[in-house]
This record gives structure tokens, sequence and C-alpha cells, in this order.
């Protein structure tokens, strides 16, 4: 059983998963949901700011989405998973809390993704801070219930779930508390933030996230494929690795070498690494990772318990916002169609003539000969 357990324990340290289920209650401490100005200790000088107001900076997305590695983000609706705070400035807690924080505006937000336990808490915190009496500084504001927090506009783009509609409303069943913590979240990303942070009013458009050029060569390829030679003896067999579309029959001369499931690995974005001694997938662009363990099964030396193998689908496994399998995203074709297109035969464009087209000519060439000898008659009589 000790094998069990090793790969139990490796897949605990992988990031999120792929496909985002969405469970009636997750696992989560019993804080509040608010946002507070708190003094945050300062950034080196060589140390970036991620949390810095630019819009426009792919680079500085992906360093906050890297930031989202437990695996709870993933299973929040697609509406609130990882990139959706990322695009708002946001990154995940550092003190163990599931929830994030602005390295901007140091405002907190605790992500408490059940109906009962958020209300509970609410009121739990609620009864002692209503019998303070105290004037609000001037970063706060009193809300209508006289719970001091800090200021939280609400977005013009919909609607949010006031503090007593949580405490005073119980949903009819999961689906109906889902909703309502989707309604109260979404607000949250841009009113978490401080009234003069930036990030309250702006986001980073998802488009940001495409892939560069310079990823979309034939040497980027290359760079992957290099990645990806460790992990070859950690794959699936090739009829339990599923890529878009089949490999082109002919490729460049310098793909030969390679073994065709890395080189599916490759186009689809996917990069190599070992953990532990075992192999990974790994995305920079959606920070997805993989353990490939999941997908081979132990020899029988190894494990008594029945092992159902899948099949490792390498478009499936990005996170659905991922230009590499999502053309939306990249403003055209998905980031693997490229590639293809790049490893394809180029195609012949000359037009073939016709087998008969020498005939046809001789016999134009003949009538055209045939009408000016009568024209020539005509004049000489």
């Amino acid at each position: 059983m000790a094998p069990v357990i090793q790969n139990i324990e490796l897949l605990k340290s992988l990031s999120t998963p792929s496909k985002a289920s969405t469970p009636s209650a997750l696992s989560s401490p019993a804080p509040s949901v608010r946002s507070s100005s708190q003094v945050g200790t300062q950034s080196t000088p060589a140390k970036k700011n991620i949390s810095s107001f630019a819009p426009w900076d792919r680079d500085q997305l992906i360093a906050r989405l890297a930031t989202f590695k437990d695996v709870f983000w993933s299973q929040l609706p697609e509406e609130l998973c990882e990139i959706e705070w990322s695009r708002r400035g946001w990154v995940e807690r550092k003190d163990g809390k599931k929830g994030v924080e602005c390295g901007l505006c140091k405002a907190q937000v605790e992500v408490i993704w059940n109906w009962d336990q958020l209300k509970e808490t609410m009121l739990t915190e609620r009864e002692p801070e209503q019998t303070e009496e105290r004037e609000p500084s001037e970063n706060e504001t009193v809300s209508e219930t006289g719970l001091t927090m800090s200021p939280t506009p609400i977005p013009q783009n919909g609607s949010t779930v006031s503090d007593d509609e949580i405490i005073s409303k119980s949903p009819a069943d999961d689906a109906e508390s889902i909703s309502l913590l989707v309604q109260h979240y979404k607000a949250v990303l841009s009113s978490g933030h401080t009234k003069k942070c930036p990030w309250a009013t702006r986001s980073t458009e998802l488009t940001i996230l495409r892939l560069p050029p310079t990823q979309l060569t034939l040497s980027s390829l290359t760079s992957r494929l290099k990645t990806l030679q460790p992990v070859l003896p950690f794959l699936p067999p090739p009829e339990r690795l599923v890529g878009p579309k089949p490999l082109p029959i002919s490729l460049p001369s310098q793909f030969h070498e390679y073994d065709q499931r890395i080189l599916q690995a490759a186009i689809t974005g996917w990069s190599g690494s070992l953990l532990g001694g075992r192999g990974l997938f790994t995305c920079s662009t959606c920070q997805r990772r993989i353990g490939l363990w999941l997908f081979t099964s132990p020899s029988s030396s190894q494990s008594s318990l029945h092992w159902e193998e899948e099949d490792l689908d390498l478009v499936k496994e990005h996170k659905t916002y991922c230009p590499w399998i999502n053309p939306s995203v990249q403003t055209g074709m998905a980031g693997w169609e490229y590639l293809y297109a790049l490893l394809e035969p180029k195609r012949e464009t000359k037009r073939e003539r016709p087998e008969d087209d020498d005939d046809l000519s001789i016999h134009g060439k003949e009538s055209r000969f045939k009408r000016l000898r009568e024209m020539l008659k005509g004049i000489k009589k």
C-alpha cells in the first residue's frame, strides 16, 4: 500500500485540476468574508509588485495566476475561478486562509463556499462589532447594519447579495445556495478592493493572455520537446494519449527523432518536468500541472488494487481559458492549430494544366489563322 499512499501525496502537491466542479459546500475555515485595508509588509525594491495596476501586462497576469495553487479555486464555478480573480489584481493569500489579497491596496477577502457557514460567521462577527460605537476612519464606511468595513463599491454590471440577505435567506437546495454565493462573490471580485484602488473599476482583458508569436515557432516547439524527453518513460502508451488531430505524415527532418507522443504534447503547449522522480506535464500559460502517474497503472508488485486506466487528453487537461486550446482567447486559431499549420506540408498552389490543354491550344491557333486568311482574301478581291 505504500506506493499508493505515495501517489496520493504526490497528487496533493499538484496545483489545481482543469475541470471545475461545483460542490455545494467546500471545506473552509469560518472567518468572515470582508475586505480590509491592512498594512502589508513593504516589498523589497528588487521584487516587482504583481498586483501593480498594469492591466495590459501579460507577464503580471500570469504571475498572479501562478499564485493560485490551492485545488479549491478550480472547484469553484468558472465565473469565480482563479483567472477571474487574477484579472482584477488579486493573488492568493499567503496566510493559509482560502482567499485573496491585493498587493496594491492591501485589501483581503476570504472566500467561504458554504452559505450556512458564511451566514453563521457573519452573525458571530456582527454581535461584538455592533456593540462598539466608534467613528469610521477615512478609508472606512458603515454598512446599513452598523458593521464598519472597508468601502466596497458595487460594480455596475451585476447584482450583489448584501450582509442582511446572507443572514436572512435560507436556500431551498444546493443549486440555490450556489447561485447566491456566485452573486455575492462576483460583486466582491471588484468591490473587495478599497474605493481608491484602480482594480475596483478595471480588469485585465482575457485576450491579454494570448500567446506571443515567439511561442508559436518551430524553435519554441523544439525547446519544449527537450524538456519532455526526461518524462518519456512515464507516458501512457500511444493508444491512450489523445491529441487534437493526427500528426502530419511528413514532418520536417529535425523532428524525426522525437517520439510522437511528446511531439503531440509539445504542439499542444505542454512542457515536461520531474517531481519526486515522477513525470509531470506543465503549461506555463494556464499554470496547469498533470501528474503522469495518474494515467499509468502501477505494476502488480507495487499494488494489489484495481487501477482503472484513463486516457490522457492533451486538450481537455488545459484550463478552459488557455490560449493553447481556446481560439477566442488567442483571437484567431488556438495555439496548437498554428503549430500544426507550420508542420503540415505546403499544399501545391500552382494550377495543373488539363491533359488536353495542348490540343486545345493547337486547335485555337489553327482557328485564328483560318480567320486571318479569310480576311486577307477578302482584301485582295
